[in-house]
């Protein structure tokens, strides 16, 4: 009797739960579970797949691209990452200790790259980016630096970084409004009590704003490390690649494999090795970017 007085709620429930686990299933754990079959198997989007074992994930670590391309996404993370996490933290401190109607209008102003398409950014900063007519290049003619103005995305050395500060600038803003919502569960005593104790400005932010960030420092970090790694559309709209793959990225990798050379079985290897990166930096940054009460557990 208790069995069958348990199982009517769970059957209840189970109603309002499945047409979730359904979709789920069907767009994202079905998918996640065909790739790596198709991982496995050497496929060219028309013939029967035929299984390959591990030969596509051998042949891959052997693929000199391929490692370009982690080493460009690997550049790309100072980007995505450290520099709008330290911009982040910045202008947080700096636009709360303005007044109100400052801070909101700072604040949106801020952020408001954040809320555009990427795709969309992309194909403006390739504008401004133009060595002929982009509006960069002209402002450095007319100051009188036109020495240093270089077609920014057909440059081996400058097209990376160029796409970087882009990706900067748009997740900056979004950083920002992280840390302020951070900055105002924090008690504002603490602070009256370090200038009390004649605590510096520096050592202020260093003792007790930082350690008491680290929670949504993580969380910046988890999110901007995942975009940077899963980056295409930013890369695709200015560079698709280039200059001679100085600016590949293994999702553009994978695209190029996929859709250019029918290698849908390779492509896909280097779908789930991007994906076990994410999960191995997961961990890292759950292990080891902790705050203390958590460390102290």
């Amino acid at each position: 009797m208790k069995i069958s007085v348990l199982d009517a709620p769970v059957r209840k429930n189970l109603i309002f739960v499945l047409p979730g686990l359904i979709l789920y299933g069907a767009f994202v754990l079905g998918p996640i579970v065909a790739a790596v079959v198709i991982s496995f198997t050497r496929w060219n989007g028309l013939s029967l797949p035929s299984f390959v074992g591990f030969g596509n994930y051998i042949e891959l670590f052997s693929d000199s691209r391929f490692f370009t391309a982690l080493k460009n996404n690997a550049v790309l993370m100072l980007f995505y990452c450290l520099a709008p996490l330290a911009l982040g933290i910045v202008l947080a401190a700096i636009i709360r200790s303005i007044k109100t109607r400052e801070q909101l209008a700072l604040r949106t102003l801020l952020f408001m790259p954040y809320i555009m398409p990427s795709a969309v950014l992309g194909i403006i900063w390739q504008w401004l980016y133009n060595p002929a007519f982009g509006p960069i290049n002209q402002g450095l003619k007319i100051i009188g630096l036109g020495a240093i103005a270089l077609p920014w995305l057909g440059d081996f050395t400058f097209a990376l970084p160029a796409v970087g500060a882009v990706a900067a600038w748009y997740y900056f803003g979004f950083c920002m409004v992280i840390f302020l919502t951070g900055l105002q569960r924090i008690d504002p005593s603490l602070f009256e009590a370090a200038r009390v104790d004649g605590a510096s400005p520096f050592t202020i932010f260093r003792r007790i704003t930082l350690p008491l960030l680290l929670p949504e420092i993580r969380v910046v970090l988890l999110l901007t490390i995942i975009a940077s790694i899963k980056s295409f559309d930013l890369v695709f709209t200015m560079t698709r690649g280039g200059p001679a793959n100085a600016t590949l990225v293994p999702n553009i990798y994978m695209y190029e494999l996929g859709f250019h050379l029918n290698r849908y079985g390779y492509a896909a290897a280097v779908a789930i090795i991007g994906a076990i990166i994410i999960f191995i930096v997961n961990y890292a940054v759950h292990r080891f970017v902790r705050p203390q009460t958590e460390g102290a557990r």
